[in-house]
C-alpha cells in the first residue's frame, strides 16, 4: 500500500510530459510543409534581399520624370574701389518637354514592375526548393523508421534463434547468419540517421535557420492534385510566370528608352529672368531664353541604334523564355505522369505480393518448414521495394514543386 502515491506520482508525470510533448512539437516547424514554406517566407535571407532590391527599384519611380532643380545666381558687376557697380540676382529652369518627363516615369515604372516579377520568381523558386527539400526530409524519416522496423524484426529473429538452438553446433550457422543480418541492419539505421539529420540540415539551410535547428516530427508528404492537363498548365505558366512577366516589363521599359532616345533631337529648353539693381539704385529686368543645339547627330544616332538593339534582344528574351516555358512545363508534366504510373505498378502489385511473402515466409520458418535465409531474403525484398517506393514518390513532389515553379505559384 506504501507504494500506490509513489505510482500515481510517476503516472501524473507521464501524463503531464505526454500532453507537453505535444505542445513542443506543436512549436516547432515540420509537421507539414505549409509549416515549413511558411517560416522560409519569413526568415530567408534570398527572398528578403530580393524584396528590398524591389523596392529600391520602385521609390526610383519617385526621381523618375521630373524637372531638373532651377539655377539660382548672384553676379556682381563694376567692381571698383567705389563698389559694386551692378548687382544681378537672377534664376534659371530648365524644362524638358515634348513629353520625356512621361516616357521617363513610364520607364522606372516598367523597371519597378520588373523588379518586383524578379522578387516573385525567387519567391516562387524558393518555395518549390523548400517543397523539394522537405519531401526528401519526409523520406528520410520514412527510410529511417522502415530501417528500426527492420533491425526491430531481425533482432526478434535472432533471439528467437538464441533461445531455440542454444549453444548447439549443429544449428550455429543459422545464428551467425542472423547476428550477421543484425548487425547489416543496426548499420542502416546509423546511415538512415545521418542522412535524415543531413535531410533537416539542408532545409533548415533553405530556411534561413541554423542547420541544427530541431524540427517537429512530419505527418508525411503533402497530398498533391491528381487532376492536371498538360494545356492547363502551360496556359497557367503563359499567364502567371513571374520570370515571364518580368521579360514583359523589361521590353516596355526598352520600348520607352527608344522613343526617349528618338526625342534627343529635341532639345531642351532653359527660361531664366534676372533683377539688376545699378550703383544709382535703379532697377531693370532681364529675361533669359535658351536650348542647346542638337548638332553631335553621330551619338545620337548611335544612341538610337543601342536602343533599338536593346528593344530587340528584350523581346527575343520573352520570346525564348515563352518557348521554353512549354517545353519545361511539357517536360515535367509527363515526367510527373510517368512517376505516377510507376507509383501505381509498385503500390498495386509489388507491395501486396512483397507484404505476403514476409508473412508467408514468417509463418513457414515458425512452423520449421522455411530456412532462415528465405525468410531474410523476403525481408530484403519488401525493403527494397518499400524503399524505392519511398523514392518514387519523392520525386512525384519533386517535379509537382516543378510544375509549380513554371506555372508561378500552387496548381
Amino acid at each position: 500500500m506504501r507504494r500506490l502515491p509513489l505510482i500515481l506520482l510517476l503516472g501524473a508525470a507521464a501524463s503531464l510530459s505526454a500532453v507537453n510533448a505535444p505542445a513542443a512539437e506543436r512549436s516547432q516547424p515540420g509537421a507539414t510543409v505549409e509549416s515549413v514554406v511558411s517560416l522560409a517566407r519569413r526568415l530567408s535571407p534570398e527572398l528578403r534581399g530580393s524584396v528590398l532590391e524591389a523596392d529600391a527599384a520602385l521609390q526610383r519611380v519617385g526621381a523618375a520624370g521630373v524637372q531638373p532643380d532651377p539655377t539660382v545666381t548672384l553676379q556682381a558687376w563694376d567692381v571698383d574701389r567705389k563698389g559694386v557697380g551692378q548687382t544681378w540676382i537672377g534664376a534659371e529652369q530648365t524644362f524638358k518637354l515634348w513629353g520625356k518627363t512621361d516616357l521617363e516615369k513610364g520607364i522606372a515604372h516598367a523597371d519597378a514592375d520588373a523588379a518586383r516579377r524578379q522578387s516573385e520568381a525567387t519567391e516562387v523558386d524558393l518555395v518549390a526548393r523548400v517543397k523539394a527539400a522537405y519531401a526528401q526530409y519526409s523520406a528520410a524519416q520514412r527510410a529511417l523508421e522502415l530501417s528500426k522496423s527492420l533491425k526491430q524484426r531481425v533482432d526478434q529473429l535472432l533471439e528467437l534463434l538464441r533461445l531455440r538452438y542454444g549453444a548447439s553446433s549443429v544449428d550455429q550457422q543459422e545464428v551467425i547468419k542472423a547476428e550477421l543480418e543484425a548487425a547489416n541492419a543496426a548499420a542502416d539505421v546509423a546511415r538512415r540517421e545521418g542522412d535524415a539529420k543531413s535531410a533537416a540540415a539542408r532545409l533548415n539551410a533553405l530556411i534561413g535557420r541554423d542547420a541544427r535547428a530541431p524540427f517537429a516530427p512530419t505527418k508525411g508528404f503533402a497530398p498533391l492534385k491528381t487532376k492536371l492537363s498538360l494545356a492547363g498548365v502551360q496556359e497557367l505558366a503563359r499567364s502567371s510566370n513571374p520570370l515571364l512577366a518580368a521579360t514583359h516589363a523589361q521590353v516596355r521599359s526598352a520600348t520607352g528608352t527608344k522613343a526617349l532616345t528618338d526625342l534627343n533631337y529635341y532639345p531642351d529648353i532653359t527660361v531664366g529672368a534676372n533683377l539688376v539693381e545699378r550703383r544709382n539704385g535703379e532697377t531693370n529686368g532681364m529675361f533669359l531664353l535658351g536650348f542647346k543645339v542638337p548638332l553631335q547627330y553621330e551619338a545620337k544616332d548611335a544612341e538610337q541604334r543601342a536602343a533599338s538593339a536593346s528593344l530587340g534582344a528584350a523581346q527575343a528574351r520573352s520570346d525564348a523564355l515563352r518557348i521554353r516555358l512549354d517545353g519545361e512545363v511539357a517536360e515535367a508534366w509527363y515526367r510527373l505522369e510517368a512517376i505516377r504510373k510507376a507509383i501505381k505498378i509498385f503500390e498495386q502489385r509489388q507491395l501486396p505480393p512483397a507484404r505476403l511473402s514476409v508473412e508467408t515466409a514468417r509463418s513457414g520458418f515458425d512452423a520449421g518448414t522455411t530456412p532462415l535465409a528465405t525468410l531474410l531474403e523476403s525481408e530484403r525484398r519488401l525493403r527494397a521495394v518499400e524503399l524505392e517506393l519511398l523514392a518514387l514518390k519523392v520525386e512525384e513532389q519533386s517535379k509537382y514543386a516543378d510544375l509549380e515553379r513554371l506555372a508561378g505559384g500552387a496548381l
